[in-house]
């Protein structure tokens, strides 16, 4: 059931990531009719003047670069009160996605289709990093984020850069905050991972860490934890990919070696050197791996879905998803009225975080209504349109709901099926079973006062901690003990021989993580000044 939305119509929920929910949608013009990616960004976030006005200026430099390997930015507004970004629609998957269901069918990518994708991609960074701005003053745009997830690939041999919500213009009042760690770990260059002053040539550098992956079917730099992630990355200790996969045709290391140099000054000028180096390289060899070789072979690994999503009666699957309605309380964030109580937890948290205890009051009387449902869904088409905006929230949370309610009337007739007088021996014979057995089984889900444990983790570790200026005993790493509903919490670490560094967390974020930076010379200047929102890690997706 598509849910209207402004001059779209949500059909179905692609994905959903730290910054916005993503839907596929139909936008209703003039005379026409297509299909766009509508990104909501989420309500907490558009609260921080400082993240909004950032997104705003980046998503406005990004809408203008216009190039057949970028993903296309139609439109930046705001819609009932929540500021949306639509984006060209490209039916196929990203890299992430392709490689494993490639390799799952028996059929992983030919190295002549892995250097299509990589060139086409450098080709669009290219291009961005060369943009200039009216008066024709460059850019500098930094991507920060390029990883397979953010590079898509469609069926019709296609490749599209997309997503530089994380980008920086040299122009950016932001840029020179230090400490900054934004981006995938696996796929930051390393002087990315030191938080040092990065250019065009970071993004080349994690773009050879996806052509790497590609190549060899295993993770470069992949840790038991962030930080070790991190220190791989810093490292960089890049084994051949001939070593892993014998199969790879002479020559191709030393082109791949040279994008995954150490430092900068090491590797290939810009992206554009790059991908000449791999165009040559498949011309030399007679490759296939021309965007017809890319749609021939996408056709054939995707024959099914591309057959299923032909039919547009498919593409309409938003209220009937059952992920979306009944597992995952982060789609919620993507449908206008959501209470707040619901959207706030969506930014990084599971869906084993939305346990009932963590539902604020609104949330309950939210969803009273619909426990007397048998079918949400089935209620909620009889609604007119404009009440249907908020289709899932009472049915979701109703879910809880029923789960807690099941629970308190189970603990109350347990006292009426056990009358006092009556003796111990008869109380299974004279009661029914039903009302015997779900008191056990219905006990451990009652909603407990349930605390989130947030990680602290330090680079390098053993960092004194202070909540609100009182000092915790232990040292990095360690978790701080949150009542799920409490205002945010203001947390200093501290490290001899480190500026100490101020952040405002609550219950509601994943992991606070930081990366120290040494003192030199004077301290206390504005990196410890600003402290809310530069300092902060940004976790993978």
């Amino acid at each position: 059931m598509a849910v209207p939305f402004g001059k779209y119509e949500l059909l179905r929920k692609i994905a959903s990531g730290g910054m916005g929910q993503i839907f596929l949608a139909r936008e209703h013009g003039t005379g026409f009719e297509r299909l766009v990616v509508l990104k909501l960004i989420l309500p907490h976030l558009a609260e921080d003047d400082e993240f909004l006005t950032m997104f705003l200026e980046e998503a406005g430099l990004v809408a203008r670069l216009t190039h057949p390997n970028l993903i296309t930015i139609l439109d930046l507004t705001e819609i009932e009160g929540r500021h949306c970004l639509a984006m060209e629609y490209v039916q196929g998957d990203d890299v992430r996605r392709l490689d494993k269901f490639s390799r799952a069918h028996g059929k992983p990518l030919p190295v002549g289709l892995i250097l299509r994708i990589i060139a086409d991609a450098a080709a669009g960074l290219d291009y961005a990093h060369q943009a200039r701005d009216a008066q024709g003053r460059p850019l500098r745009l930094v991507h920060r984020d390029v990883s397979p997830q953010n590079i898509l690939v469609g069926f019709d041999g296609g490749v599209k850069v997309i997503d530089f919500g994380v980008a920086k213009a040299a122009t950016s009042s932001q840029n020179t905050a230090t400490g900054v760690l934004k981006g995938k770990y696996p796929y930051m260059s390393p002087e990315q991972a030191n938080g040092l002053t990065i250019d065009a040539r970071s993004d080349l550098f994690a773009l050879g860490v996806v052509m790497w992956e590609l190549l060899t079917g295993k993770r470069l730099f992949k840790g038991e934890s962030d930080l070790m992630t991190l220190r791989l990355v810093k490292d960089c200790q890049v084994p051949r990919p001939s070593q892993l996969n014998p199969r790879l045709p002479p020559g191709l290391d030393d082109i791949l070696l040279k994008a995954l140099a150490p430092t900068p000054e090491a590797r290939y000028r810009d992206c554009g050197a790059f991908r000449l180096a791999l165009e040559d390289y498949a011309l030399n060899l007679r490759l296939p791996s021309s965007s017809a070789h890319l749609s021939a072979y996408l056709r054939d690994v995707y024959a099914e879905r591309i057959a299923t999503e032909a039919d547009p009666a498919k593409l309409d699957q938003l209220a009937e998803d059952a992920d979306l309605d009944s597992r995952s309380n982060s789609s919620l964030s993507g449908v206008p009225g959501a209470p707040r109580s619901a959207v706030s937890r969506v930014a990084g948290r599971s869906p084993q975080g939305a346990v009932p205890g963590t539902r604020s009051r609104q949330a309950e009387q939210a969803a009273q209504p619909a426990r007397e449902k048998t079918r949400g869904t089935a209620a909620l088409d009889a609604r007119p349109a404009e009440q249907r905006r908020i289709p899932w929230v009472p049915v979701v949370v109703a879910g809880a709901g029923l789960l807690i309610a099941g629970a308190a009337m189970g603990f109350l007739r347990t006292p009426e099926a056990t009358p006092p007088a009556q003796p111990p021996p008869q109380v299974a014979v004279a009661q029914p079973a039903a009302n015997t057995r779900p008191a056990p089984q219905e006990a451990p889900r009652q909603p407990p006062a349930v605390r989130v444990k947030l990680p602290v983790i330090t680079e390098p570790p053993g960092a004194k901690v202070s909540v609100n200026g009182t000092e915790l005993g232990e040292p990095t790493p360690t978790s701080l003990d949150l009542p799920p509903d409490a205002a945010p919490v203001s947390v200093t670490v501290a490290l001899n021989g480190y500026e100490p560094v101020t952040q405002q967390v609550s219950a509601k974020d994943d992991a606070l993580r930081l990366e120290l930076k040494r003192v030199s010379g004077k301290t206390g200047g504005s990196a410890t000044k600003k402290t809310g929102g530069n300092l902060g890690i940004k976790t993978g997706r």
